[in-house]
């Protein structure tokens, strides 16, 4: 099974290509910086082709030799709102492009997009795949025209697109802001201690791309996935905190989270970094909720979520120690 990835160095992808490997498929792998794929250099049926999504002329003919594409590259921060739009809504358009002037008979495309293009969503009202999506944060906005590009122009390609909500596990870096506070005693919040959430674990995140991928039920479809429950921010901090044997949580005033997401963006402009705190992150954090139902692609494609919360932090924190990242 030959498969081209994109993204395959980041959080997700890397958990994506591991698995298939070990399944013995053959990919062909999407990579901006060498340097940083450079564990994939010793796993078996892998080939790495260093190019950028809007060059397409750095992987266009790597498309020649595949059946699959899966589509992980994204932004999920970013210094300036444009670098959303342009990696994840033109980025996507000009692989898509790409992909369709490539003349293989791809038997199918596979986008990973997010539950942020949906907007806020609780458990009285969960984001479902019929629902009209409303986002309401630049990463959202993006995602969606992402996803639309997509679909809209793999027409003669069965495409298939995931939506997760926040993904934690080992090697990811935007929830670990979480766990680094916890580790330190003192979690600072701008939000409501209630607010209801999706999660799922990125092995299982990881299992669902894969049956999605594999099933001829998928094809033309849009799914939400997440572990099956409905969390709220209090029982996920409480657990960091049970974990870390100690420390609170200090919950801070909306109109601080949103000067905080403020100064982020302007320090995130000056210094040309992403900041781990901007304007889309508070909005996020003050909104209803963002709750899915992933009961969809547990009818139709058998999948199961097999992490539940509890196991999921505690194994990512003991990745973080081991990893001396706490």
């Amino acid at each position: 099974m030959r498969v081209f990835v994109t993204g395959g160095s980041g959080f997700i992808g890397r958990n994506f290509v591991e698995k298939a490997v070990s399944r013995g498929w053959s990919l062909t792998c999407l990579v901006r910086n060498r340097e940083k794929a450079a564990w994939m250099e010793s796993l078996p049926g892998l080939r790495i082709v260093v190019g950028h999504l809007h060059a397409p002329d750095t992987y266009a003919g790597a498309l020649e030799e595949v059946d699959y594409v899966v589509h992980l590259a994204g932004l999920t921060k970013a210094t300036r709102v444009e670098e959303f739009y342009r990696v994840n809504s033109e980025g996507t358009r000009v692989f898509s492009q790409t992909v369709a002037d490539s003349g293989r008979e791809v038997k199918k495309a596979l986008l990973v997009s997010s539950l942020s293009v949906a907007g806020p969503a609780t458990s009285k009202k969960p984001a479902r795949e019929e629902s009209p999506p409303e986002p309401i944060t630049h990463y959202g906005r993006s995602k969606l025209e992402g996803e639309r590009h997509f679909t809209e122009i793999l027409t003669r390609i069965p495409t298939v697109v995931i939506r997760p909500p926040v993904v934690y596990g080992p090697g990811d870096r935007d929830v670990f802001l979480y766990f680094r506070m916890a580790k330190r005693g003192l979690i600072l919040f701008s939000g409501r201690l209630e607010m209801e959430l999706s999660l799922i674990h990125v092995e299982d995140l990881t299992e669902a791309i894969i049956r999605a991928l594999l099933a001829r039920e998928s094809d033309g479809k849009t799914y939400y996935v997440s572990d099956g429950e409905v969390h709220q921010v209090g029982e996920v901090f409480g657990e960091l905190l049970k974990i870390a044997g100690r420390g609170k949580v200090v919950l801070l005033p909306p109109l601080a989270g949103r000067v905080a997401g403020r100064v982020g963006d302007i320090l995130s402009r000056f210094l040309g970094k992403p900041a781990l705190v901007n304007s889309d992150k508070v909005k996020e954090a003050l909104a209803e909720g963002w709750v899915c139902d992933s009961g969809k692609i547990e009818r139709e494609l058998g999948f199961t979520p097999r992490i539940d919360i509890s196991r999921g932090l505690r194994e990512t924190w003991e990745w973080y120690l081991q990893e001396g990242w706490l």
